[in-house]
Protein backbone atom coordinates (compact mmCIF):
# COMPACT_ATOMS: atom_id res chain seq x y z
CA UNK A 1 0.00 0.00 0.00
CA UNK A 2 1.54 3.48 -1.26
CA UNK A 3 2.09 6.00 2.00
CA UNK A 4 0.62 9.27 1.84
CA UNK A 5 3.19 12.11 2.03
CA UNK A 6 0.34 14.14 2.81
CA UNK A 7 -2.66 13.62 4.71
CA UNK A 8 -5.49 16.50 5.95
CA UNK A 9 -8.47 15.79 6.91
CA UNK A 10 -10.82 18.94 7.88
CA UNK A 11 -8.44 20.76 8.29
CA UNK A 12 -9.18 24.07 8.79
CA UNK A 13 -6.41 26.85 8.89
CA UNK A 14 -6.74 30.24 11.06
CA UNK A 15 -4.61 33.88 10.69
CA UNK A 16 -5.86 35.59 13.87
CA UNK A 17 -8.36 33.63 14.57
CA UNK A 18 -10.36 33.59 11.45
CA UNK A 19 -10.76 30.98 9.02
CA UNK A 20 -8.30 31.45 5.73
CA UNK A 21 -9.23 27.75 4.90
CA UNK A 22 -12.06 25.68 6.14
CA UNK A 23 -12.48 21.59 6.27
CA UNK A 24 -10.22 20.34 3.58
CA UNK A 25 -10.07 16.73 3.38
CA UNK A 26 -7.41 14.93 0.71
CA UNK A 27 -4.44 13.23 0.44
CA UNK A 28 -0.82 13.22 -1.73
CA UNK A 29 0.89 10.22 -2.33
CA UNK A 30 4.45 9.27 -1.68
CA UNK A 31 6.39 10.44 -5.05
CA UNK A 32 3.70 11.87 -6.88
CA UNK A 33 2.87 15.66 -7.67
CA UNK A 34 -0.16 17.43 -6.66
CA UNK A 35 -0.82 20.75 -8.49
CA UNK A 36 -2.60 23.44 -6.39
CA UNK A 37 -4.76 25.77 -7.96
CA UNK A 38 -7.43 28.74 -7.33
CA UNK A 39 -7.90 32.51 -7.37
CA UNK A 40 -5.77 35.18 -6.08
CA UNK A 41 -6.73 34.76 -2.00
CA UNK A 42 -7.88 31.32 -2.64
CA UNK A 43 -5.95 30.15 0.66
CA UNK A 44 -2.85 28.15 -1.88
CA UNK A 45 0.12 29.96 -0.49
CA UNK A 46 -1.57 29.59 3.45
CA UNK A 47 -1.89 25.87 2.83
CA UNK A 48 1.72 25.27 1.77
CA UNK A 49 3.07 27.27 4.48
CA UNK A 50 0.78 25.63 6.71
CA UNK A 51 2.08 21.78 5.49
CA UNK A 52 5.92 23.60 5.66
CA UNK A 53 5.27 23.70 9.60
CA UNK A 54 5.98 27.91 9.15
CA UNK A 55 2.18 28.09 10.21
CA UNK A 56 0.50 26.21 12.93
CA UNK A 57 -2.81 27.72 13.90
CA UNK A 58 -4.88 25.32 12.17
CA UNK A 59 -7.58 22.55 13.23
CA UNK A 60 -8.52 18.96 12.11
CA UNK A 61 -5.66 16.58 10.97
CA UNK A 62 -2.54 17.50 9.22
CA UNK A 63 -0.02 14.79 9.08
CA UNK A 64 3.76 14.74 7.18
CA UNK A 65 4.33 11.12 6.49
CA UNK A 66 2.54 10.38 9.19
CA UNK A 67 4.01 13.07 11.60
CA UNK A 68 2.31 16.63 12.76
CA UNK A 69 4.16 18.97 10.12
CA UNK A 70 6.43 20.17 12.98
CA UNK A 71 8.04 17.18 13.96
CA UNK A 72 8.42 16.25 9.52
CA UNK A 73 10.01 19.68 9.34
CA UNK A 74 13.41 17.81 8.32
CA UNK A 75 12.06 15.63 5.47
CA UNK A 76 10.24 19.38 3.43
CA UNK A 77 11.52 22.11 1.40
CA UNK A 78 9.71 25.18 0.80
CA UNK A 79 10.35 27.29 -2.52
CA UNK A 80 8.51 30.43 -1.90
CA UNK A 81 7.12 32.33 -4.81
CA UNK A 82 9.60 35.53 -3.53
CA UNK A 83 13.25 34.68 -2.86
CA UNK A 84 14.58 36.36 0.33
CA UNK A 85 17.80 36.69 -0.49
CA UNK A 86 19.31 40.28 -0.61
CA UNK A 87 20.91 40.69 -4.29
CA UNK A 88 22.70 43.01 -2.94
CA UNK A 89 25.16 40.74 -1.30
CA UNK A 90 27.52 39.61 -4.15
CA UNK A 91 26.35 35.67 -3.45
CA UNK A 92 27.52 33.41 -6.12
CA UNK A 93 25.58 30.23 -7.21
CA UNK A 94 27.49 27.57 -5.58
CA UNK A 95 27.12 29.77 -2.24
CA UNK A 96 23.00 30.12 -2.69
CA UNK A 97 23.05 26.41 -3.05
CA UNK A 98 25.01 25.61 -0.55
CA UNK A 99 22.90 27.91 1.85
CA UNK A 100 20.50 24.81 1.92
CA UNK A 101 23.01 22.58 3.89
CA UNK A 102 24.34 25.62 5.64
CA UNK A 103 21.30 26.85 7.61
CA UNK A 104 20.15 23.18 8.11
CA UNK A 105 23.26 22.21 10.02
CA UNK A 106 24.20 25.93 11.43
CA UNK A 107 27.43 26.92 9.84
CA UNK A 108 28.46 30.20 9.72
CA UNK A 109 28.10 32.23 6.04
CA UNK A 110 32.28 32.08 6.11
CA UNK A 111 33.18 28.58 7.69
CA UNK A 112 30.99 26.65 4.42
CA UNK A 113 32.40 23.37 5.00
CA UNK A 114 34.08 21.47 1.47
CA UNK A 115 31.76 19.04 1.69
CA UNK A 116 28.73 21.55 1.41
CA UNK A 117 30.23 23.31 -1.61
CA UNK A 118 31.00 19.68 -3.44
CA UNK A 119 27.51 18.96 -3.00
CA UNK A 120 26.25 22.24 -3.79
CA UNK A 121 28.21 22.29 -7.75
CA UNK A 122 27.00 18.61 -7.79
CA UNK A 123 23.06 19.81 -7.45
CA UNK A 124 23.57 22.75 -9.79
CA UNK A 125 24.76 20.06 -12.27
CA UNK A 126 21.43 18.32 -11.78
CA UNK A 127 19.18 21.52 -12.29
CA UNK A 128 21.95 21.98 -15.55
CA UNK A 129 23.79 24.54 -14.13
CA UNK A 130 26.89 22.92 -14.19
CA UNK A 131 29.99 25.38 -15.16
CA UNK A 132 27.79 28.12 -13.13
CA UNK A 133 29.32 27.76 -9.57
CA UNK A 134 31.06 31.04 -9.41
CA UNK A 135 28.21 33.83 -11.35
CA UNK A 136 26.84 36.16 -9.15
CA UNK A 137 23.09 34.83 -8.34
CA UNK A 138 22.27 38.92 -8.94
CA UNK A 139 23.96 37.89 -12.60
CA UNK A 140 21.45 35.23 -13.39
CA UNK A 141 18.56 35.28 -15.20
CA UNK A 142 14.59 34.39 -14.10
CA UNK A 143 15.25 30.95 -14.93
CA UNK A 144 18.20 30.36 -14.24
CA UNK A 145 17.66 31.87 -10.81
CA UNK A 146 14.56 29.25 -10.11
CA UNK A 147 16.71 26.85 -10.88
CA UNK A 148 19.54 27.77 -8.03
CA UNK A 149 16.63 27.97 -6.06
CA UNK A 150 15.53 24.64 -6.71
CA UNK A 151 18.81 23.20 -6.56
CA UNK A 152 19.29 25.24 -2.70
CA UNK A 153 16.02 23.24 -1.39
CA UNK A 154 17.63 19.55 -2.57
CA UNK A 155 20.57 20.42 -0.76
CA UNK A 156 19.19 18.78 2.45
CA UNK A 157 17.78 16.09 0.46
CA UNK A 158 13.92 15.79 1.12
CA UNK A 159 11.07 13.83 0.83
CA UNK A 160 8.66 16.61 -0.10
CA UNK A 161 8.94 20.06 -2.40
CA UNK A 162 6.66 22.75 -1.89
CA UNK A 163 6.85 24.95 -4.88
CA UNK A 164 4.98 28.22 -4.58
CA UNK A 165 4.48 29.74 -7.79
CA UNK A 166 7.55 28.29 -9.42
CA UNK A 167 6.46 29.79 -13.16
CA UNK A 168 5.69 33.18 -12.48
CA UNK A 169 7.05 35.89 -14.16
CA UNK A 170 9.08 33.86 -15.91
CA UNK A 171 9.38 34.13 -20.26
CA UNK A 172 8.28 31.02 -21.95
CA UNK A 173 11.82 29.76 -22.71
CA UNK A 174 12.37 29.81 -18.77
CA UNK A 175 9.31 28.04 -17.65
CA UNK A 176 10.13 25.37 -20.07
CA UNK A 177 13.94 25.06 -18.56
CA UNK A 178 12.04 24.88 -15.07
CA UNK A 179 9.71 22.44 -16.03
CA UNK A 180 12.40 20.34 -17.41
CA UNK A 181 14.32 20.19 -13.74
CA UNK A 182 10.93 19.63 -12.21
CA UNK A 183 10.28 16.95 -14.02
CA UNK A 184 13.77 15.24 -13.65
CA UNK A 185 13.10 16.20 -9.83
CA UNK A 186 9.32 13.74 -9.91
CA UNK A 187 11.77 11.29 -12.50
CA UNK A 188 15.19 10.71 -11.06
CA UNK A 189 14.59 11.41 -7.63
CA UNK A 190 10.52 10.49 -6.94
CA UNK A 191 10.16 13.51 -4.29
CA UNK A 192 6.73 14.97 -3.92
CA UNK A 193 5.78 17.49 -4.90
CA UNK A 194 3.03 20.13 -4.54
CA UNK A 195 3.15 23.10 -7.17
CA UNK A 196 0.78 26.37 -6.76
CA UNK A 197 0.50 27.52 -10.43
CA UNK A 198 -2.18 30.05 -12.01
CA UNK A 199 -0.92 28.40 -15.64
CA UNK A 200 -1.56 24.35 -15.58
CA UNK A 201 -0.45 23.75 -18.76
CA UNK A 202 3.74 23.64 -19.03
CA UNK A 203 2.93 21.59 -15.44
CA UNK A 204 0.52 19.15 -17.29
CA UNK A 205 2.61 16.06 -17.85
CA UNK A 206 4.12 16.17 -14.48
CA UNK A 207 0.90 16.42 -12.41
CA UNK A 208 -0.91 13.47 -10.84
CA UNK A 209 -3.46 15.19 -9.16
CA UNK A 210 -5.16 18.28 -8.98
CA UNK A 211 -6.79 20.19 -5.84
CA UNK A 212 -8.59 23.30 -6.79
CA UNK A 213 -9.67 25.25 -3.90
CA UNK A 214 -11.29 29.02 -3.08
CA UNK A 215 -11.10 28.97 0.38
CA UNK A 216 -12.89 25.48 0.64
CA UNK A 217 -12.22 22.67 -1.28
CA UNK A 218 -13.37 23.01 -4.51
CA UNK A 219 -12.70 19.33 -6.36
CA UNK A 220 -9.75 17.10 -5.73
CA UNK A 221 -8.60 14.23 -8.21
CA UNK A 222 -6.75 13.45 -11.92
CA UNK A 223 -6.66 16.52 -13.78
CA UNK A 224 -8.92 15.12 -16.23
CA UNK A 225 -11.91 14.70 -13.90
CA UNK A 226 -11.59 18.06 -11.44
CA UNK A 227 -11.37 20.82 -14.47
CA UNK A 228 -14.38 20.71 -15.95
CA UNK A 229 -16.50 23.70 -17.23
CA UNK A 230 -18.91 23.87 -14.53
CA UNK A 231 -16.00 23.78 -11.86
CA UNK A 232 -13.69 26.44 -13.43
CA UNK A 233 -16.81 28.97 -14.03
CA UNK A 234 -17.81 28.15 -10.34
CA UNK A 235 -14.12 29.19 -8.67
CA UNK A 236 -12.96 31.68 -11.97
CA UNK A 237 -16.04 33.63 -13.07
CA UNK A 238 -18.44 33.01 -15.75
CA UNK A 239 -15.40 33.93 -17.99
CA UNK A 240 -13.43 31.39 -17.49
CA UNK A 241 -13.94 28.12 -19.64
CA UNK A 242 -13.20 24.36 -20.03
CA UNK A 243 -13.49 23.89 -23.96
CA UNK A 244 -12.30 21.35 -26.01
CA UNK A 245 -10.25 22.20 -29.67
CA UNK A 246 -8.99 19.89 -31.78
CA UNK A 247 -9.13 16.94 -28.73
CA UNK A 248 -7.47 18.98 -26.58
CA UNK A 249 -9.14 20.31 -23.52
CA UNK A 250 -8.33 23.61 -22.58
CA UNK A 251 -9.05 25.48 -19.18
CA UNK A 252 -9.49 29.66 -19.75
CA UNK A 253 -9.26 31.94 -16.78
CA UNK A 254 -9.06 35.46 -17.64
CA UNK A 255 -6.43 35.17 -20.83
CA UNK A 256 -4.72 32.77 -19.20
CA UNK A 257 -4.95 28.47 -20.24
CA UNK A 258 -4.65 26.53 -17.29
CA UNK A 259 -4.91 23.37 -18.40
CA UNK A 260 -4.84 21.23 -21.65
CA UNK A 261 -4.71 17.96 -22.39
CA UNK A 262 -5.20 15.60 -25.62
CA UNK A 263 -7.87 13.05 -25.05
CA UNK A 264 -7.05 9.24 -25.03
CA UNK A 265 -7.14 7.65 -28.31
Amino acid sequence: MDMNAVEAENLTVLYGGQPALEGLTFNVEEGKTMLLLGPNGAGKTTLLRTIAALHSEYSGKLLVFGEPPHKARDLISYVPQSHSLNERVPLTAMEVVAMGSIYRESFLHFRIPTSAMDKAKEVLGFVGLAGMENRLFRELSGGQKQRVLLARALMSDPRLLLLDEPLSALDPSARVEVTAVLSKIKRERGLTMIITTHDINPLLEIGDRVMLINKRLIEFGKPEEVLRDDVVKSVYGPLARAVKVEGKLFCITGDAHIYHRREEM
